[in-house]
């Protein structure tokens, strides 16, 4: 809760590598936020996606978070892929989404962090 009393949900995902795990845990996310959307949402993590399809996660997750900021982090030594995503079920939540690079961080993982400004005044009405 934040000072004004209203809420922020901040959910951290790490999907399957198979894309039928992912389109099952992407449904399931969204059941579950569905019964809950009274909150500003940002959903963040190895999403483990890089197309858009029909059979895509991500397509599954833009119908409540939009379709998300693709930010090459993967591999860490030459990100090519946008595996990593950052999305929010508001418009203006969130803004510009970018890699940390540095050369602790290519060294600390095969993904490169993400990181963007989360706007709190954005979250007071939906």
């Amino acid at each position: 809760e934040m000072k004004d009393g209203s809420t922020l949900r901040v959910i951290a995902a790490h999907l399957g590598l198979l894309n039928r795990s992912r389109q099952q845990q992407a449904r399931m996310l969204l059941e579950i936020i569905g019964s809950r959307d009274e909150h500003p949402t940002v959903l963040m993590g190895d999403l483990n996606e890089w197309r858009l399809g029909d059979r895509s996660a991500l397509n599954t997750l833009a119908t409540v978070f939009g379709l998300p900021p693709a930010v090459p982090s993967f591999p860490s030594r030459l990100p090519v892929l946008a595996l990593d995503r950052i999305m929010a079920n508001r418009p203006g939540l969130i803004e510009r989404v970018v890699t940390h690079d540095t050369p602790l961080a290519r060294l600390a993982s095969d993904h490169l962090p993400i990181k963007t400004v989360v706007k709190l005044g954005s979250t007071a009405e939906g």
